[in-house]
């Protein structure tokens, strides 16, 4: 338990947030790019940022960078245990209209985390208030009233061996992995729908150290090294 929480101090340490509303015209524009192919009708990630308006970068260079996701809605989802054992609510915020919110969802500890029937219920909300559409934007689905499909993707943060720290921080890091790997899933610990869901691995680098930077030589191609890629 001990490694755990110093290995979750190091790793938090080392994640990049950033602000939810810088991306609004991005996330407007790959929306409406015809050009890329749709990913899912309604993407569904998750946050751990204890700050509100503000995600993960990874999160971001998941949607925009790694493969471009267009979607017609974008969730991000926040879960927060409340001291209520009873607690079951949730706040939205509208980054951009009709196409990404930001949903805190908090639930006591006694609660059944059951997200894929609380973000239906939400969607509910929205769809009644006028906040949104969840109709399929295909048109041979849409003049039926048919919604859009859901799919969630869960980020795994997995220490990069490219990472510059101490041989304490890099093996905390592995005994994370390996505690995680036995520990139960994130997508059953939320009470997800696992035919829906994606893992998708993205880097953490720990750099407590200055990385050597490689040097180009001044003598020029030379044929007297040894051919490692002929290896």
């Amino acid at each position: 338990m001990i490694v755990w929480r110093k290995a979750t101090e190091i790793r938090g340490t080392f994640v990049e947030y950033r602000c939810l509303a810088d991306y609004a015209g991005i996330i407007t524009d790959l929306k409406n790019n015809k050009e890329i192919p749709e990913y899912s009708s309604n993407v569904v990630y998750f946050s751990r940022s204890r700050k509100r308006g503000e995600v993960e970068s990874k999160l971001m260079y998941s949607i925009i960078n790694k493969e471009p996701k267009r979607a017609d809605h974008y969730f991000i989802i926040n879960p927060e245990y409340a001291d209520d054992p009873y607690t079951l609510e949730y706040d939205v915020d509208i980054i951009v209209p009709d196409t990404m919110y930001e949903i805190k969802v908090r639930m006591g500890f006694k609660v059944e985390p059951k997200i894929t029937v609380y973000l239906r219920q939400i969607v509910e909300d929205l769809v009644a208030d006028g906040k949104m559409n969840l109709t399929s934007s295909y048109p041979s689905l849409r003049k039926r009233g048919i919604p859009g499909n859901f799919k969630f993707i869960i980020l795994h943060r997995i220490f990069s061996p490219s990472s510059t720290c101490g041989k304490t921080a890099s093996m905390l890091m592995k005994c994370h992995a390996l505690i995680r790997k036995i520990s139960i899933s994130d997508e059953k610990a939320m009470g997800l729908d696992t035919s829906n869901v994606v893992v998708e691995t993205v880097p953490l680098i720990i750099n407590t150290s200055d990385a050597r930077r490689i040097a180009r030589s001044e003598n020029g191609w030379t044929d007297n090294g040894q051919d490692l890629a002929g290896k």
